[in-house]
């Protein structure tokens, strides 16, 4: 840990903060010149004689914007009661404050990761990193948004003597920079095809786990998150979708093709890579405590980055009988000849475009998930002579030729197929029948997207 006493500052950052706190006085304000002998680049409270209070941090002078920092006080008087504030300046000039009153130890420190903060401030209790989180800004609904990551946020931290409205004397203040990039990390605007985006890379020669950063409806390039997750090793992708350079100005209407090429380029590019299933078992067992080939249930669902391919490393799962892959990038079913307890396979949210692969599994694969893929045939359903549930929701079947293959399982009850083209146009002429006409097809189902099925000699029955 490193010591940092309060920070000298110049005369016109002092007036300015006295015009954004006009209860400040100009003597506390600006700085003394002709204080006792210090050290470089401090400025010590003014009128005591004993120890002079100073600010403590670590890291010192900066540090990442998502890293703890631990701040902490001394040279102050036994159970002294003091408030301390930070505040910070966005791109726009924008200010933003948080306080905190607390009251130092019998021996004059204040550690905020050990002292709780008392009530009448932004926040109470204990709350080693308060004076962050809980900033707000002076104008209501203003959000705090890094812009330019090159510059960093500078904090200025700042105690006062005593719990008053305003404030006491001022005892000691210091400055910190919060940065968004470490050095090493790369920053490479990209402007290939339809994309505009800027690619992070961490130091090194890869490659990375890959990461599409999308920030919600702010709209234009914000590139914090991603800059932030090059330093934690990704190759990460900064992809604005509307109110940047060509792009559409608003969120209106967006074509699925500029995220399907960003994810392609993010795929080839030489410094990503994908999840493999050896790293995402290892991950698994360090997170459950156990061996994967000995569990009977194994989630790998959404893996950052995600998974591209059933390698042979599924093999190890002989033991398995509920695997779920849901939610990666695997585009081709494969490996799972070694899987002979098998009976729930999840494979939703995808890139799969057929079938082929179950047969590895068709003696014991009872429930098969796969919503949100890229099926468009069905064929070598038919092997699948145990599956009694099958939610394919929102692929491509088109065609009754296709949809009939279903009637080939003699176990199948539960079929849920809404979203995908031939339910939707049959549900947009009438709803009742494309249940009738599914039904007439696929006759032993008894559950059809969520809906029981209701034959008319079930209704005959009831009847009677």
């Amino acid at each position: 840990m490193w010591l940092v006493t309060a920070l000298s500052l110049c005369r016109a950052s002092s007036r300015g903060w006295q015009r954004q706190r006009p209860w400040l006085s100009p003597t506390l304000a600006a700085p003394q010149h002709h204080s006792p002998a210090r050290t470089p680049g401090t400025a010590p409270a003014r009128g005591l004689t004993s120890m002079v209070p100073s600010v403590r941090l670590s890291p010192a002078a900066r540090s990442l914007f998502d890293e703890p920092l631990a701040i902490a006080v001394q040279g102050l008087g036994p159970r002294q009661p003091v408030t301390l504030r930070s505040s910070l300046q966005d791109e726009t000039g924008e200010l933003f404050e948080a306080c905190a009153r607390y009251q130092a130890g019998n021996d004059g420190e204040l550690d905020l990761a050990r002292c709780p903060a008392l009530p009448g401030g932004s926040f109470s209790g204990l709350e080693p990193m308060g004076l962050l989180w809980a900033l707000q800004p002076q104008k209501p609904f203003r959000r705090l948004v890094k812009r330019d990551v090159q510059r960093p946020f500078l904090l200025q931290l700042e105690v006062f003597d005593g719990h008053g409205e305003p404030p006491g004397r001022l005892l000691a203040q210091a400055q910190h920079e919060r940065a968004f990039l470490r050095d090493g990390v790369r920053r490479v605007p990209v402007r290939e095809g339809r994309i505009r985006a800027t690619l992070f890379l961490p130091p090194g020669d890869g490659p990375f786990p890959g990461v599409i950063d999308m920030y919600g409806d702010e709209g234009g390039l914000i590139e914090f998150r991603s800059s932030l997750l090059a330093t934690r090793g990704f190759a990460a992708l900064s992809l604005p979708y509307f109110d940047f350079e060509d792009l559409p100005k608003v969120m209106k209407e967006f074509k699925l093709e500029y995220f399907e090429e960003a994810a392609r380029f993010l795929q080839r590019h030489p410094k990503a890579k994908a999840t493999t299933i050896r790293e995402a078992l290892a991950k698994w067992e360090t997170k459950n405590g156990q061996k994967a080939s000995e569990a009977k249930e194994v989630k790998l669902y959404g893996q950052v980055p995600p998974v591209e391919t059933m390698d042979e490393s599924l093999s190890t799962l002989v033991n398995c009988e509920k695997l779920s892959l849901s939610t990666n990038r695997i585009e081709r079913i494969a490996n799972l000849n070694s899987l002979k307890n098998l009976k729930i396979l999840s494979l939703g949210r995808n890139n799969i475009k057929n079938l082929n692969g179950l047969e590895a599994v068709a003696d014991t694969l009872e429930e098969l998930w796969i919503s949100y893929n890229f099926i468009e045939k069905l064929r070598g359903i038919r092997v699948m002579k145990k599956l009694k549930v099958l939610y394919m929701s929102n692929n491509l079947v088109k065609d009754w030729a296709e949809f009939v293959r279903l009637a080939e399982l003699p176990l199948l009850e539960d079929l849920v197929f809404t979203g995908n083209p031939l339910q939707e146009k049959y549900t947009s002429d009438q709803k009742n029948s494309w249940i009738e006409e599914a039904t007439k097809r696929v006759p032993k189902l008894k559950k059809l997207d969520g809906i029981p099925v209701i034959k008319k000699e079930d209704e005959e029955e009831g009847a009677n």
